[in-house]
């Protein structure tokens, strides 16, 4: 009988489980504590009640500016400079960038759709003030506590010149002016000027990084690692247990997660401006990211910037160059660099450009075409432009598009006949 008794506490101990005593044991114990208090939110997560009756749930904390979130302290956000953010959101409004006056900004929903009906039960806004970065969590612990929590989220957006968000532009901030339109409250935070750091992450990481989500951004770029965390997909759930039990435990994990986004977008803004301060030679460490620099300044039309980092780029030591990844890198740094000579009328560097593509891909057909052109109508070589548009109507491949063999059979035809009467009347025309 000992042996069997034995052997049933072994499998207990070893699967996790508990015997009737011990169950009973601990429901009692847990009962105590859930009667004296314990489990409530202000044991669990230290706030205080903020406004009149109903009043919502504030919890306040002051970071110092020489924090380390990731691998940045909290205060280089202030140095971050409004020309880096305008060009990285390709937005000229946030030249003014000043972060002493912007709020960064994150919400947590109760997850249903349905826009009006959607709520935010956790707004977080995070401002410097004087020596310190503050965050002001703003929990509702019921419905009712909705609109309290919105004249003081009002109060906060009133001096702001810029908010600052994660996929704000397309949730938070569009969510947040349905619920201050629905409580007739002024949303003041609509005339600030707007920083989705989602889009610009987008830009500088996405070749690199599939996944831009703020967690893997965080982890790829800024060194954070979560402790504690609560996926994202369990919040809402957690919210309405609340709710229904009055047990604040499984919140601890929620404001936790609440808190190291917004410290997030903090250190990501001052790590963008920090990569974009020296020009991008530091901070772009990995050659995609370098040429998503180079790019995002082609889209903005700052070619001397394309053409400097282009050649950067194509210098890069180490840069395995037979890779197909990275072959393809080079292909488009250098189509770009062929354009930005042509906007800069450097048409010789542009030649060179066009040609050195093709001794990389022949069947390249944008080389092939603006080279093309060139030689008709800049070099006046048309034997070799149309010796270019005949190997591209040859092979489908150099050709591309059945749009594009057009353009090389029309091209072709004009070149036959410019030959054939010597040159005479010709436009300089694409």
């Amino acid at each position: 009988m000992d042996d069997v008794k034995a052997k049933l506490d072994a499998l207990l101990k070893n699967r996790g489980l508990m015997t009737g005593g011990q169950f009973e044991k601990q429901r009692t114990e847990e009962d105590e504590k859930r009667a004296s208090g314990a489990f409530d939110l202000p044991h669990v997560v230290p706030g205080e009640e903020h406004g009149e009756d109903p009043a919502f749930y504030l919890v306040r904390q002051d970071f110092p500016l020489d924090h380390v979130h990731g691998q940045l302290p909290l205060g280089d956000a202030l140095t971050a400079s409004g020309e880096h953010l305008a060009f990285s959101a390709q937005d000229d409004e946030l030249i003014e960038f000043d972060p002493a006056r912007t709020a960064f900004v994150d919400t947590e929903t109760i997850g249903l759709a349905g826009g009006a009906g959607t709520v935010a039960f956790l707004v977080g806004v995070g401002y410097f003030v004087e020596g310190a970065f503050r965050l002001d969590q703003c929990f509702m612990r019921d419905y009712d506590e909705e609109e309290p929590m919105l004249e003081f989220l009002a109060e906060r957006f009133e001096d702001m010149e810029t908010v600052v968000g994660y996929n704000s532009k397309s949730f938070d901030l569009p969510l947040l002016r349905t619920r201050f339109i629905q409580n007739r409250i002024p949303f003041r935070a609509e005339a600030c000027a707007h920083f989705d750091l989602v889009h610009a992450a987008r830009r500088f990481y996405k070749r690199r990084l599939s996944d831009c989500s703020l967690g893997n951004i965080e982890r790829e770029v800024l060194g954070v690692h979560r402790e504690g965390d609560v996926p994202s997909y369990l919040i809402p759930q957690l919210w309405f247990d609340y709710l229904r039990t009055n047990d604040a435990r499984p919140l601890k994990g929620v404001f936790y997660h609440h808190e190291v986004d917004i410290l997030s977008l903090v250190t990501l803004t001052a790590w963008l401006s920090q990569c974009l301060q020296t020009g991008g030679s530091d901070g772009f460490e990995h050659s995609e990211d370098k040429l998503s620099l180079v790019r995002l300044h082609y889209r903005q039309k700052h070619y001397e910037e394309v053409l400097d980092l282009g050649k950067q780029f194509l210098e890069l030591e180490g840069m395995d160059h037979g890779t197909e990844p990275a072959r393809s890198l080079r292909l488009e740094c250098l189509e770009m660099m062929g354009f930005a000579y042509k906007r800069r009328n450097l048409f010789a560097e542009m030649q060179e450009t066009w040609e050195l593509l093709l001794s990389d891909a022949p069947f390249h057909v944008t080389a092939r075409l603006e080279l093309a052109k060139h030689l008709e109508h800049r070099a006046k070589d048309w034997g070799r432009a149309l010796a270019l548009c005949v190997e591209a109507l040859d092979n489908p491949r150099a050709s591309g598009s059945a749009v594009m063999a057009d353009e090389f059979a029309r091209r072709r035809e004009r070149l036959e006949a410019k030959l054939a009467r010597g040159g005479a009347g010709d436009l300089l025309t694409d």
